[in-house]
This record gives structure tokens, C-alpha cells and sequence, in this order.
């Protein structure tokens, strides 16, 4: 996991420190391991004048469990064929590179959670595909997953998603192996 890691020192005594938001324009600077302090990183985290951005970092572990959780609510749908496996072909698609980009919310204050939007298209995907049962109605795995009586703005933009390349031979790949 990467992460930008801000200081701010006061420059006159007595000035307050600014909040983390007032430093968006300071310009920044790739430390090196070799000129990496960790005494000054202590002392300057002691001093409260350490901030770390994670705007647009992906925490891979939450965003894996988020998805995993959100997709378990429907494994009773899978069909004959992948209801023992459907656990794994999810694991494998949360656990690939190429599907991260494209599951995962790249803006705003939801960057790095799951991309309801996609999921949803993807389970769609799926279902197509034969690995949710056909005769279940699209609606019906949609109110599953969101755990309401109506559709909402997930189940209506859903369509609006492609899968790169990469992660649609990936896909093809996870369900040759079943």
C-alpha cells in the first residue's frame, strides 16, 4: 500500500498549525529509503504535524472483504454447477489486479471502496454466463445484494460499465477452470 505522508512546521512561534486541508497547494517530494528519518517522523508525529493523504489509495484488504461480503448474499442463487465454487471465482476476481481498477470507486470520498455500480454489472455478467441461475430474475439478485423491496440508482446505471481487456480473459480464464 502506498500513502503520502505530509509534515507541516510552523514558522514563527506562537502561529498555529494549519489544518491538512489548507496544505493542498504545498509542493511535495519523493523521499528516498536513504533519506528517510525515522526520528524526525517520530518527533514530527509526536508534534502532531504529520498527515497522511490516502485520497486514491486502495486499502486492497477492506475492498476485498467489502465485495466478498456484499456478493455472499446471493451465492444461494449460483447454479448447480458453481454452488460450491462460487466462492472461489469471487475471490479470484476481487484478488486480480485488473478487476481492482474497475470494482473499486476511483473518486470522491468513496475512493477505494466497492463500485456498486460494477459489481452489480458484473453479476449481471455472470448470470449470463450460467453461473447464476438463469430462471432468477436480474431484479431479484439486485434486492439480494442491496438487501431492499425496490430497485435503486445501482440496479438502473449498472449497464453502464465495460470490462477491460485484460479482465474479461481473466473472467473467461476463472470460469474455464470450474
Amino acid at each position: 500500500m502506498q500513502c503520502l505522508i505530509r509534515s507541516y512546521s510552523s514558522s514563527g512561534e506562537g502561529e498555529e498549525h494549519k489544518h491538512c486541508t489548507d496544505m493542498k497547494g504545498q509542493r511535495l517530494q519523493r523521499l528516498l529509503p536513504k533519506e528517510f528519518d525515522p526520528a524526525l517522523l517520530e518527533k514530527l508525529t509526536r508534534e502532531g504535524k504529520v498527515y497522511i493523504d490516502l485520497s486514491g489509495v486502495i486499502n486492497k484488504d477492506a475492498y476485498m472483504r467489502e465485495v466478498l461480503d456484499y456478493v455472499r448474499a446471493i451465492d444461494g442463487y449460483a447454479s448447480e454447477k458453481w454452488l460450491k465454487a462460487i466462492d472461489d471465482l469471487w475471490k479470484g476476481i476481487v484478488g486480480a489486479k485488473c478487476f481492482e481498477g474497475c470494482l473499486s470507486m476511483k473518486r470522491g470520498l468513496q475512493a477505494g471502496h466497492m463500485n456498486h455500480y460494477a459489481v452489480t454489472n458484473l453479476v449481471c455478467r455472470l448470470q449470463n454466463l450460467g453461473v447464476y441461475r438463469r430462471d432468477v430474475p436480474m431484479q431479484t439478485l439486485h434486492l439480494t445484494l442491496e438487501q431492499t423491496d425496490k430497485r435503486n440508482k445501482y440496479y438502473c446505471s449498472s449497464g453502464n460499465y465495460c470490462l477491460t481487456p485484460e479482465a474479461r480473459t481473466l473472467l473467461k480464464e476463472l470460469l474455464r477452470r470450474v
